[in-house]
This record gives C-alpha cells, structure tokens and sequence, in this order.
C-alpha cells in the first residue's frame, strides 16, 4: 500500500509559498507467511504474517496565526502614547520568523502478527524508529528583536520503541467465554541536534512552575530525553534528613550555582502496561480494564511551593501542602531533586458486572441490568494527589472522581 498527502499551513506563509506546502508520503509491504505452500497445512498456526512500513508526516501545531509574515498588534492595557492631555493606543510589530517551516516525522516500523490454535491465541509485536527534524518551539533570542521569544525550527529528536500485544481465550464453550488481553510497550525518547545553538550543553528551558516569575523545571538538551527535569542535587545529613538549601556541587568549582543543575529522570515512564478481560457464564458478564506505567516520574510543585513559613503564616487560611513540613525546608527549595517524585501507578479504570435476563417482556423481548465502576482504584507512592498529571508537573489538580452507575438496556 502507499499514499501520499500534501498539506499546507498559512502559518509557514511569509509572502512566498516555499514553506508552506508539505508532502509526506507513506508504504507499506505485509507478508502473509501462513499463507505459502510450508505453512498453509500446518493447522497449529492460524495467522502469521510480517509487516513493514515507512512513511512521513507533519506538525504544524505551534500556536498562533501570523508566525512568519510581518504583521502589528494594538499595544497592551497601560501602553499608551500621551499627545497632549489625550492618550492613544499604538501599533506594536508581532515577533515572525520567516524561515519558519514544517516539524516532519519519519517513522520505521516492522512488526510480526501472529495467531495460534485457531485464534484462540493472537498477538503483535512492533518495533519502531520514529527521527523527527525541524523541532518546532518557542526560544529565547538575542536582545534586538520584537521580543525575547521566537519561534523556530530548533533541533532533531529521535524515539525507539518496541510494542506487544497479546489476546487470549482460555475458555470457550456453551456456557462460558473468557478472553483475557495483555499489552506493553517501552519507548526511549533522545533529542539527537539543537541546530539553531551553537555551544555544546546548551539547554531550553520549559515547564512553569508555580513560584516565582518566570521559574521553570524542565529542559530540552542535546544527549537527553526531551522535558526533562533540571534540578540540584538534594544533599542529606547521616539520619538521611535533607538539608535545607544545601546541593551537591557537581563541577567541584567551589560554588554552587545553575551550573550545579543536572538532568534527573524526565517524563518518559520506562514501560506502561494494560490489562482487559471479559468473561460470559451463562446470563451473566463481568468485565475489568486496568492500566499500570512504571518509571513515571512528577515534579510535586504543590509541596516544593510551600515551607514551614507559609505553614505558620497562612497555613489557617488555605489547605497548604503538608509534605514540605516532613523536610523542614524554611524556606520554597524549588528546584530541589527531592520534589521529583516516583509516580508509577497501577490504576483499575473500570469495572462491570451483569446480567441478562433474556425475553421478560415478549418474544424477542430482553433486559439487561448491570453495574459499574469508574476510576476503582490507585496503587502507587507518589504523595500528591494523583500520580497521572499531565505534563507531569503537579501544581494544582482537580481529583479524578470514582463513578457508581446502575443500568438497564431494554430491547422490545
């Protein structure tokens, strides 16, 4: 199979169309290797058929509208131009950059479906290589500009992964079905050029954090995964308390300042897990879907946002954080290593039970009764609220809620 797409994006426009016209075509080949002459009587192998594919695509989404064509913005609340005893409003240049094009992915995978004894047992494994170049993001540029910010096509990253699925039915007969299905996947992600900086080392800056004007915990740099966490390392006294405000000085240069930071864990997890199964007795269902990630890693800016200080002097008036008080920190430590929490879960997302009590009505008639629960439970040891934050950097989150529901389905 092959196809190929060709898009456009006004907001590569920069009064020419060099830039905004992306083609991105894809194919793939499948072997249907049960299918030859030296496998086809063997009954034990009811699928197996090798895949490969490679193809292009393209990303556009960077915020914005006129990003690479010159073009005004009325001033700002309380920019005014004073003429006399009147005030007027005036027409500021947005930052643009003219070389802005499409972030392109090329991906290459090969995988391998396979089923046995007549599908009672299926399964996939897939590996891929995804290389994506013209990284788009918004940086820090040199005094001069329209702003201290631009967008640009920064850099290269590459990720590696591998993918397997497995469905199985131990059980089929009259009275009862049982399918069960397992899948896993492990992924690293690298960012392999930052072509648009020139020294080695060189990191970005990203993740916000609550605290301060500006702070920031994440980073992209060349040799690392992206947004990963830029921290000091916490320094612990024999009893293993953590001392307050003291790190580790890695360049041994005798003082500790940014050049102390160093990249610990990111929010790549190491593997992430599912799990599904449904079985059918008779009149009755009950099915179950649960989801594990390990290595996954938050920032609990709700703890590190807080001290003993903000505990004594309004810890009456909000519900503070209470985690900062085990360190005994005085003072915020935000970029402490501490407050970079393990958050490996396991999390039931559902679970169901029914049962069918066929033609209570009429012929042809049914009714089903079930019961169900969402979000059952949460294995994990990471102390904030919920171990799966978005971004991964907790600083205020609205708590999942557990979900009861009764229901009927009746057919007539």
């Amino acid at each position: 199979q092959g196809s190929l797409r060709r898009d456009a994006s006004s907001r590569f426009y920069n009064g020419t169309l060099d830039n905004v016209w992306g083609n991105f075509p894809a194919v793939s080949l499948a072997w249907k290797i049960n299918d030859e002459d030296f496998l086809k009587d063997v009954d034990a192998i009811s699928e197996l058929k090798l895949r490969m594919g490679y193809g292009l695509t393209g990303q556009q989404e960077i915020g914005g509208y006129y990003l690479s064509y010159p073009s005004y913005n009325q001033s700002g609340t309380g920019a005014y131009y004073g003429f006399g005893d009147e005030f007027y409003y005036m027409y500021k240049p947005n930052q643009y950059n003219p070389n802005l094009t499409w972030e392109t992915t090329t991906t290459k995978n090969i995988g391998l479906d396979f089923g046995f004894f007549r599908r009672r047992l299926t399964g996939s494994l897939d590996l891929y290589q995804k290389d994506t170049k013209d990284l788009l993001a918004s940086v820090a540029v040199p005094a001069g500009e329209f702003s201290n910010k631009n967008n640009k096509n920064i850099g290269e990253m590459q990720n590696k992964g591998v993918e397997f699925s497995l469905t199985g039915i131990p059980i089929k007969n009259e009275n009862t079905t049982w399918e069960i299905n397992l899948n896993a996947s492990h992924y690293k992600s690298e960012i392999t050029s930052l072509s648009d900086q020139v020294s080695d080392g060189y990191v970005i800056q990203v993740g916000g954090i609550a605290g301060g004007t500006g702070n920031t915990i994440q980073g992209h740099s060349v040799g690392y995964a992206p947004f990963g966490f830029l921290v000091y390392q916490q320094v612990y006294d024999q009893n293993g308390k953590p001392l307050d405000g003291v790190y580790v000085d890695r360049n041994n240069d005798g003082v500790v300042n940014e050049k102390d930071k160093y990249f610990y864990k990111s929010t790549t997890p190491d593997a992430t897990f599912g799990f599904q199964t449904r079985l059918n007795y008779k009149n009755w269902d009950f099915s179950t879907a649960l989801r594990a990630v390990i290595g996954n890693y938050v920032y609990n800016n709700a703890a590190s946002n807080t001290s003993l200080q903000a505990l004594q002097t309004n810890g009456y008036l909000q519900n503070v954080e209470r985690t900062a008080a085990g360190y005994a920190f005085a003072t915020p430590q935000y970029w402490s290593d501490i407050f970079i929490e393990n958050a490996s879960f396991l999390r039931m997302d559902n679970l169901s039970v029914g049962y069918n009590f066929g033609e209570v009505f009429a012929r042809g008639s049914n009714l089903r009764v079930y019961g169900m629960a969402q979000n059952v439970f949460v294995v994990t040891k990471y102390s904030g609220v919920d171990p799966e934050i978005f971004g991964n950097i907790d600083n205020g989150f609205y708590q999942r809620p557990k979900v009861y529901s009764l229901g009927l389905n009746f057919q007539f």
